[in-house]
C-alpha cells in the first residue's frame, strides 16, 4: 500500500510539473491572437470616446476609421453569439457613417461613440462590462417613468420614455454580449410594447405600468444579476486554469495507465 501511495504521489507531481509549462505555452500562444487584439481595439474605442468628448472630431474620425478597418479582422471570443456579433458590427458601421457624414451634431457623435465604446468593452471585459456602470442612471429614469405612468402625464411620460429608450439603445449591443438571447428578447419585447402603446390616443395605463414593472425587473437582473462564481470563472473553457487542469488530467491519466501496466506485469511475473 505504501508503494502504491508513493507511485500515485509521484504521478501527481509529474502530471502537475508537465502540465504547468505546457499550459503556460498554450496560454501564451493564444494571447497574441485574441487578448492583445481586443486590448488594442478597446484602447482605440476609448480614445474615440475621449476625443469626441473633447470635441476633437477630426482626430476622433481617424480612430473611428481605425476601428472600422480593424474590427472585421479581430479574433473575438469563441462564445459570442451571431446576434451579438451583428449588434456590435452594426454599432460600428452606424458610428462610422455618422462620423464621416459631416452633418451630425455633437450630441449624436457622442451617443454613437459611447455605444461603440460600451460594445467593444463588453467583448473584452466579460465579467465586469462597462454597460453595467449605467445602472444608477437607468434606475433613476425608470423611476421617473413609473411616476409619470401613475400620474398619467402623457407628454411627460413620452419625453421620459424617449430618454430612457435612447439610453437602452446606447448600451444594447454591449448588453447582448453578456445576456442570453431569451433575456434580450424579453427586454426588447417590453420596449416594443411600450413604444406601441404610448403612440395610441387611448392609452391603457394599467398595461403600461405592468409592462414597466416587468421591464424594470428584467433590467435590474441584467444590471445586478448573479456574478459568476470564482470556480465557474476559473473553469471556463478559455481560462488558463482550465487549460492547465485539462493537460494535468490527461498527463496524469497516461502516466497512471503506464504505471498500472508495469505493476500488473510485475504481479504476473511473481505468480
Amino acid at each position: 500500500m505504501k508503494r502504491n501511495a508513493k507511485i500515485l504521489l509521484t504521478l501527481f507531481l509529474a502530471g502537475l510539473l508537465l502540465a504547468l509549462p505546457i499550459g503556460y505555452f498554450v496560454v501564451k500562444l493564444e494571447k497574441p491572437t485574441e487578448l492583445d487584439e481586443l486590448i488594442q481595439l478597446d484602447k482605440t474605442a476609448a480614445e474615440l470616446l475621449t476625443l469626441t468628448k473633447k470635441k476633437e472630431i477630426e482626430a476622433a474620425q481617424v480612430r473611428m476609421n481605425q476601428l472600422a478597418q480593424t474590427f472585421p479582422n479581430t479574433v473575438l471570443p469563441g462564445s459570442i453569439r451571431i446576434e451579438s456579433l451583428h449588434a456590435v458590427t452594426q454599432s460600428i458601421l452606424a458610428a462610422k457613417k455618422v462620423f464621416t457624414g459631416g452633418e451630425a451634431d455633437e450630441a449624436a457623435l457622442l451617443w454613437h461613440a459611447t455605444q461603440v465604446r460600451v460594445a467593444i468593452d463588453a467583448l473584452r471585459n466579460a465579467d465586469r462590462p462597462m454597460w453595467r456602470d449605467y445602472y444608477a442612471s437607468y434606475a433613476n429614469q425608470m423611476q421617473n417613468l413609473l411616476d409619470a405612468s401613475v400620474e398619467r402625464e402623457l407628454t411627460e411620460f413620452r419625453a421620459q420614455f424617449d430618454e430612457n429608450y435612447r439610453l437602452f439603445l446606447a448600451i444594447k449591443p454591449g448588453m447582448s454580449v453578456q445576456l442570453t438571447e431569451a433575456e434580450m428578447n424579453r427586454i426588447v419585447a417590453d420596449y416594443e410594447l411600450l413604444a406601441r402603446e404610448i403612440r395610441k390616443d387611448d392609452i391603457d395605463w394599467q398595461l403600461v405600468r405592468e409592462t414597466l414593472r416587468e421591464l424594470s425587473t428584467d433590467m435590474q437582473e441584467a444590471f445586478t444579476g448573479k456574478e459568476r462564481s470564482a470556480f465557474a470563472t476559473l473553469m471556463s473553457p478559455h481560462s488558463p486554469f482550465a487549460i492547465i487542469f485539462s493537460i494535468f488530467f490527461a498527463v496524469s491519466m497516461a502516466l497512471a495507465y503506464a504505471a498500472w501496466k508495469k505493476y500488473d506485469g510485475e504481479q504476473a511475473n511473481t505468480i
